[in-house]
């Protein structure tokens, strides 16, 4: 049975923690599944180990805190996600490895092309930003499933169109609250890991 760990924003938008087992005995190896909700929409935000997923939540909630985060200003209208779409784009095409990835301070969470969904974490000053956004899904070329043909876009059309999924101011209340959990999480983890793997 699923259980559910939900990590709230407001009252309409949410990051949700989908667990294989209880958390109490999850392991750090365990698969879970990270989704975004707003309103009545949820996005993939992560797929893979627990581990994996809280590490770096963990992190860049902590820089995030002490406001070691900030972004260049050009990237606050449109957000990271708008030039990372671009880094992306070029590196494909060029294979221009000094290329500046704009996003890798920030990125918590990333998902497989199919999905095309990756998280941010920064700071905007002294305030504390959640990005979601779009990453485009054909950096390979033009898609050979039928279903997906059907959504394909050219990148020019997508990065003309191009607008984040959200971007969320998150109270320092909250920042604290989830970087509270993820220590937690760490702790219990490497409890469980150290109990199971003594049980061998």
């Amino acid at each position: 049975m699923m259980d559910l760990i939900e990590l709230e924003i407001s009252k309409t938008q949410s990051i949700r923690i989908y667990l294989p087992c209880k958390k109490e005995e999850l392991e750090s190896f365990d698969y879970v599944t990270i989704k975004y909700l707003k309103e009545q929409s949820e996005y993939i935000l992560y797929d893979d180990f627990i581990i994996a997923a809280i590490r770096p939540f963990k992190n860049l909630l902590e820089k995030a805190l002490n406001l070691e985060l900030q972004i260049k200003s050009e990237y606050i209208n449109k957000g990271i996600g708008y030039y990372y779409n671009i880094y992306s784009n070029e590196l494909s095409t060029t294979y221009d490895l000094s290329l500046v990835d704009p996003g890798e301070n920030f990125i918590v969470w990333g998902t497989p092309s199919h999905i095309g969904i990756e998280t941010f974490i920064y700071n905007v000053q002294d305030q504390i930003y959640i990005e979601i956004s779009p990453h485009y899904k054909w950096l390979d070329g033009y898609p050979e499933d039928e279903d997906e043909a059907k959504e394909y876009v050219t990148f020019e059309n997508f990065i003309n169109n191009y607008q984040p999924i959200d971007i969320v101011a998150i109270d320092k209340s909250v920042a604290e609250k989830w970087l509270k959990f993820c220590c937690e999480m760490i702790e219990m983890l490497k409890e469980n890991d150290k109990k199971y793997s003594e049980g061998d």
